[in-house]
């Protein structure tokens, strides 16, 4: 799931409003570090690596451009910010969080992991801070932001599925 939210590349193929996207600068490293992750006890490497990525987005008439510096933290976490210049956002941060969770396959509940029918699912927690440059643009988000979070998670999902087969 973590490749599938790091692929900005394509996110245009699949989320919705998205009419092009694309990936500049990237850059690389892995280190050692302390986790925040609560199941990890002790350090571990991290592959932190970062990016520019620019997405066009919008729905007629609506068009609009705007770059965002995105860091990988392999594999808990990916936070993008949009760049302050003047574009459809004088703030704008979402942070993409994984972790493992053990479920029972026929309820999908987290149980013990030594009870039997059990596999390893991602749990992903999703936050999005934002504030528009444009009061114009406020209001028409302000009209549609939960029918376009839903489509957006529907889309990441149905995906997940085409890729994954889950």
């Amino acid at each position: 799931v973590f490749d599938l939210v790091a692929d900005v590349d394509r996110y245009h193929e699949f989320v919705p409003m998205c009419t092009d996207s694309r990936v500049f600068r990237s850059t690389a490293n892995t280190e050692q570090a302390v986790s925040e992750e609560p199941a990890l006890a002790s350090p571990a490497m991290i592959e932190r690596q970062s990016f520019q990525a620019e997405l066009a987005v919008g729905y007629p008439p609506f068009r609009e451009r705007y770059m965002s510096n995105v860091v990988l933290e392999r594999p808990w976490r990916i936070v993008a910010t949009a760049v302050p210049d003047g574009g459809i956002f004088t703030h704008m941060r979402t942070v993409w969080e994984f972790a493992e969770a053990m479920s029972n396959s026929s309820t999908g509940l987290p149980t013990n992991p030594f009870v039997r029918k059990c596999m390893v699912s991602t749990r992903v927690s999703f936050s999005i801070e934002y504030e528009f440059a444009s009061a114009l643009h406020a209001q028409a988000a302000s009209l549609v932001f939960d029918k376009m979070a839903q489509s957006n998670l529907a889309a990441y999902l149905a995906r997940c599925q085409q890729l994954y087969g889950k």
